[in-house]
């Protein structure tokens, strides 16, 4: 929508200010995908064409409770979304659309601290014969992303990505740096057609992160690109099931995981809990934290932590260890030096 000059700044519907933040500011397809989804669902709603200028703190707080109680939505899902919401008010004040941000005064009923930890136990991690059994009972040209997934943290993405010139059996590792994704600009102002692009947090031209290849998943590979071949140029293990062209994600979900998960007789999870089970593996095994992460390719060991920290049951007993290795053999030491002093002899 184009606005004249005599129109005032703040007289822009907020939805309209949303867009503009979602498309203009050089994001990935992905995140316009991701934001306009939100702007469908949560934003224009409830907001409906009410001027930028004219929504106040009052009206936030109601939002959020509309979220929370009309919505159902979980306690991260209110945050993030409302983060999202400042950011927009942030963007549009360094526009001069708007004075104020009327999201700074919004106190959220849950705090940081409570969310997180309702995000952390959102998190489900399926028992290990449990993927076992998912794995085995899948299309057998496709059980090697579940090995995949659950054997190296890859997201599912990045399993539909995987070249054969990514892996390498005799150094052990596997190096992620595409991902099949569905945010291809279709040239109608919508993204949802396939391409295969740099992962997820990097820039094109950036190196990916390599990954350990454990022998059970080395094994799976080879067993895959012996009875399979690969396709296109770039090789890839996995492709749709004609061998023609990518693999997309809701063929995947209907064809192939949900028919799993029913011969195997489990209760219904996504297929990204394998990377959870992926990291509580791994974690539970005392693996540093600052690996994990760099492994599954999260931005931060920080989120990380947020996301795994209740994982590592072990942790309370090797912090005990260390610190009676540290004190207490000091105390030890002391000791040993006060008992070869002379009967009533003490140092002045």
């Amino acid at each position: 929508m184009t606005w004249s000059k005599a129109s005032s700044p703040g007289s822009e519907p907020l939805v309209g200010v949303f867009e503009r933040w979602a498309t203009t500011r050089g994001v990935e397809n992905s995140s316009i995908k991701q934001y306009r989804t939100i702007l469908r669902r949560s934003v224009t709603p409830y907001f409906g064409g009410d001027r930028i200028a004219q929504v106040t703190p009052e009206r936030i707080e109601k939002w959020v409770e509309w979220m929370i109680h009309f919505c159902g939505y979980k306690p991260s899902t209110v945050g993030f979304r409302f983060n999202i919401l400042m950011s927009v008010f942030s963007w549009a004040r360094d526009q001069q659309l708007i004075d104020t941000n009327p999201c700074r005064s919004v106190v959220l009923p849950l705090s940081g601290a409570r969310m997180r930890r309702e995000q952390r136990a959102e998190v489900h991690i399926p028992d290990t014969e449990t993927v076992l059994a998912v794995i085995a009972a899948a299309p057998e040209r496709y059980q090697g992303m579940l090995w995949l997934m659950a054997g190296c943290g890859l997201r599912l993405g990045e399993a539909m990505g995987l070249g054969r010139d990514r892996i390498s059996f005799d150094r052990q590792l596997i190096t992620v740096d595409r991902q099949v994704a569905c945010d291809r600009d279709t040239g109608s102002g919508r993204y949802g057609s396939m391409r295969l692009r740099h992962v997820k947090w990097r820039e094109d031209g950036e190196l990916g992160r390599g990954v350990p290849l454990p022998d059970v998943v080395a094994l799976a590979l080879r067993r895959h690109l012996r009875d399979h071949a690969t396709w296109g140029e770039e090789e890839l293990l996995f492709s749709n099931a004609t061998g023609t062209g990518l693999l997309y994600p809701y063929y995947w979900y209907g064809r192939i995981w949900r028919p799993a998960l029913a011969a195997a007789g489990v209760d219904h999870f996504k297929s990204h809990c394998l990377r959870h089970f992926y990291a509580a593996s791994l974690l539970s095994q005392g693996v540093a934290v600052s690996e994990v992460s760099a492994w599954l390719g999260h931005t931060s060991v920080t989120f990380t932590e947020r996301y795994y920290s209740n994982l590592m049951p072990d942790a309370p007993d090797r912090a005990r260890l260390a610190i009676d290795g540290a004190l207490g053999c000091a105390r030890q030491r002391g000791a040993a030096t006060t008992s070869s002093w002379p009967v009533g002899v003490r140092p002045a």
